[in-house]
């Protein structure tokens, strides 16, 4: 029975596959990790894919120039089902060396 879940939101989906590679390597199990990609069909939620990086159209707009660097945000989310709060523990130190950031803390949920 799990009874403790660890979840860590990456940014990049390389990211997030070397932290399941880590937790993997580390001795969890494949079934006790899920990894998901939420792709919104909108586009990236900061950037400048609407707009670009230029005000006034002109000849020298360019695609590459113009539309570059959008970023996307909190896309991956990697979870660990634990069985106890140590293993939690470990898979929560090993999520935070690779970067991951805790969704209740960008959701500012009380602890």
């Amino acid at each position: 029975m799990i009874n403790h879940a660890v979840m860590g939101v990456f940014d990049a989906f390389d990211t997030a596959q070397q932290a399941r590679a880590a937790l993997l390597a580390d001795g969890f199990g494949a079934d006790a990790l899920e990894l998901k990609v939420h792709d919104d069909e909108a586009g990236p939620v900061e950037g400048n894919f609407l707009v670009g990086n230029t005000p006034v159209e002109s000849e020298e707009h360019v695609y590459e120039r113009n539309y570059a660097r959008p970023v996307q945000r909190g896309q991956c989310m990697l979870m660990v089902n634990a069985a106890d709060a140590a293993t939690a523990a470990r898979a929560s130190a090993i999520l935070a060396g690779f970067g991951a950031r805790d969704p209740d803390r960008l959701s500012g949920a009380p602890p």
